[in-house]
C-alpha cells in the first residue's frame, strides 16, 4: 500500500494484539518498557486485588471470581495487563514458612493470563498495614505495634494516623524481630516461582508505603526527605538486590510515599537524597485527587502527578507505570486521567476490575463496599459508561521513536504519529467492542489488518487516523 490508504475494517476481532507467546520478559530501556525486539510496550488494564480470605478471587459468582471468562472479557476490552494482588498474610501465615498452596493459587491465575497474552504485575498489597487495623496486608505475627492500643479513626484512610498503625510501619522498616527479613523471603519465593516467565512484568514491592505520622519530622504530609533516607530507601536497598538474585529476568516496581498520588514532589533520587541505585527498575505510581491532602484543584494535582513521574524516570533511569487511578464511577475523572496518560505516553492499570468485597474503599454506590470503584457492579453487570472511556484504541507495541497519540472516546477518533524504524511492526490494538469506520493511513507502505487491530511497518514519519462508530 502506498501514500494515503483506505482500509475496510471487519470490526469484530477475537484474538489479542500481542503474540500468543512473548519471547522474553519486558525490560527497561530509555525510560520505557520494551520487548525483545526493542519496541516500546504500552499497557492498559485493571487491578485484581482480593483483600480478604481466601486472598485470591474465588468461586463462580461474578462478584468474587476471576476465571477464563474474565480473562477473555479483558482481552475483548483491549486490555493487556493485570495488577494481581498478593497477601503477605496468606503467603507467609507462619514466620519463615511460605504457604505453597496459596502461591499455587496465585500461579494458577497467572497461567490464565499467560494463555491470553496478558502481562501481570505481582503486587504485595497493603492498606493500613494489617487486618488488626481494619486494613489488610501483614500477618498478625508481623504487626508489631509495641502494645499501643488501637482505636479506629474511621477506617480507610484515616486509620493511617492511628499511632499503632504508624508504629507497625516503623518496626517493619527497622526490622524488629527480623520481620522485614521475612518479608524479603516471602518475595524471594514469589520471584523464584515466576523467573523467566515472559508475561510476568515484575514485583510491586509494597502498595502505598507509609510511615509513623507521630514521628514528625520527618514523617509528614507530604513526608520530608529524611523519612525516605531513614526508612524507605534502606528497605528498597535490601529488597531490590535480593529479588534480582532470585529472579534476574524481571524488574522491581517501587513506590514513593502515598502523597505523591496528589501531585506532591517525588523525592527518590532528588537532592538531598542520594542518587537512585536501582536503574532499570520501574516506578509504580498512582494518581488520585484529594483537596483534603493538597489544597489545589484536581486540574492541577493530576498533571502534576504525571509531570513528577516523567521527571523521575529521567532522573533515576527507570520506566513508569500508572498502577492505580479512577476508583470512581465519574467518567469525567476517568477521561481526564487516561487522556493525560496518552499525552505522557504512559500505560495504566485501572482500580479495579470487580468489587471483591473491598474493605478499604472510600466510595460506594450500592451495598457491597467498592461498587463505585469497579468496572463490574455488585450484580456482575458491566458499567457501560465507564467502559466506553477505558476500552480505547492504543498502540501496544511501538517500533520507532517520538510517538504521540490520543483517543477521544466521545468522537471515536484515534490519531497517532511517530518516526517508524524498520524491523518489527508497530501494533495498534482495537478492542473488539469498538466498530471502526475506514481508516486513513499516511506515510507508510505497509498496513496489515489482523484479528485485534493493525500491524504498521515501514520507516520514517508515519501517521494514522482511525474512527469508531
Amino acid at each position: 500500500m502506498h501514500g494515503r490508504v483506505a482500509l475496510a475494517v471487519v470490526g469484530v476481532f477475537l484474538a489479542g494484539a500481542l503474540p500468543a507467546q512473548a519471547a522474553k520478559p519486558l525490560r527497561v530501556n530509555g525510560g520505557q518498557l520494551v520487548d525483545s525486539q526493542g519496541r516500546t510496550v504500552v499497557l492498559h488494564g485493571v487491578n485484581v486485588v482480593f483483600k480478604r480470605p481466601p486472598y485470591v478471587p474465588n468461586g463462580r459468582a461474578e462478584r468474587t471470581s476471576f476465571n477464563a471468562r474474565d480473562v477473555a472479557r479483558l482481552r475483548a476490552w483491549g486490555f493487556n495487563t493485570v495488577r494481581l494482588g498478593l497477601s503477605w498474610k496468606a503467603l507467609m501465615p507462619t514466620p519463615g514458612v511460605v504457604d505453597r498452596a496459596y502461591l499455587n493459587k496465585v500461579l494458577a491465575i497467572t497461567k490464565l493470563l499467560e494463555g491470553q497474552g496478558i502481562y501481570y504485575l505481582l503486587d504485595m498489597h497493603q492498606d493500613m498495614w494489617s487486618e488488626r487495623f481494619e486494613g489488610n496486608g501483614a500477618p498478625d505475627w508481623a504487626t508489631k505495634d509495641d502494645g499501643i492500643a488501637f482505636q479506629s479513626l474511621g477506617g480507610f484512610p484515616l486509620n493511617y494516623a492511628a499511632p499503632a498503625v504508624g508504629r507497625s510501619f516503623t518496626n517493619f522498616y527497622e526490622n524488629r524481630d527480623g520481620i522485614r527479613d521475612q518479608y524479603r523471603r516471602a518475595w524471594e519465593a514469589v520471584a523464584r516461582a515466576v523467573r523467566g516467565k515472559p508475561y510476568a512484568l515484575g514485583f510491586d514491592l509494597m502498595n502505598e508505603p507509609s510511615c509513623e505520622l507521630q514521628v514528625d519530622p520527618p514523617c509528614h504530609i507530604p513526608p520530608f526527605a529524611e523519612a525516605y533516607s531513614r526508612w524507605l530507601l534502606p528497605f528498597y536497598d535490601d529488597l531490590i538486590p535480593a529479588l534480582k538474585r532470585a529472579d534476574p529476568t524481571h524488574p522491581s516496581f517501587y513506590e514513593e510515599g502515598v502523597t505523591v498520588n496528589f501531585g506532591y514532589p517525588m523525592l527518590i533520587g532528588r537532592a538531598p537524597l542520594p542518587a537512585w541505585k536501582h536503574r532499570g527498575a520501574v516506578l509504580s505510581h498512582h494518581v488520585y485527587c484529594s483537596t483534603a491532602f493538597r489544597s489545589v484543584p484536581c486540574s492541577q494535582q493530576e498533571p502534576d502527578a504525571f509531570r513528577e513521574a516523567r521527571q523521575s524516570t529521567r532522573r533515576n533511569g527507570v520506566a513508569a507505570l500508572l498502577t492505580e487511578f479512577g476508583a470512581t464511577d465519574e467518567v469525567s475523572i476517568l477521561r481526564r486521567i487516561v487522556n493525560l496518560a496518552d499525552r505522557n505516553g504512559e500505560g495504566w492499570q485501572y482500580w479495579q476490575y470487580k468489587t471483591y468485597d473491598d474493605p478499604t474503599t472510600q466510595s460506594s454506590s450500592e451495598p457491597g463496599g467498592a461498587d463505585a470503584e469497579s468496572i463490574m457492579d455488585v450484580n456482575g453487570k458491566v458499567k457501560r459508561a465507564k467502559l466506553r472511556v477505558l476500552a480505547r484504541i492504543y498502540p501496544v507495541a511501538i517500533s520507532g521513536s517520538g510517538a504521540k497519540w490520543n483517543y477521544d472516546d466521545r468522537s471515536g477518533r484515534f490519531q497517532m504519529s511517530w518516526v517508524a524504524r524498520r524491523g518489527a511492526p508497530t501494533i495498534i490494538r482495537v478492542p473488539t467492542i469498538l466498530r471502526l469506520r475506514p481508516a486513513a493511513v499516511r506515510g507508510t507502505r505497509n498496513v496489515e489488518e489482523f484479528r485485534g487491530g493493525y500491524y504498521v511497518s515501514g520507516s520514517g514519519r508515519v501517521s494514522i487516523t482511525l474512527r469508531t462508530r
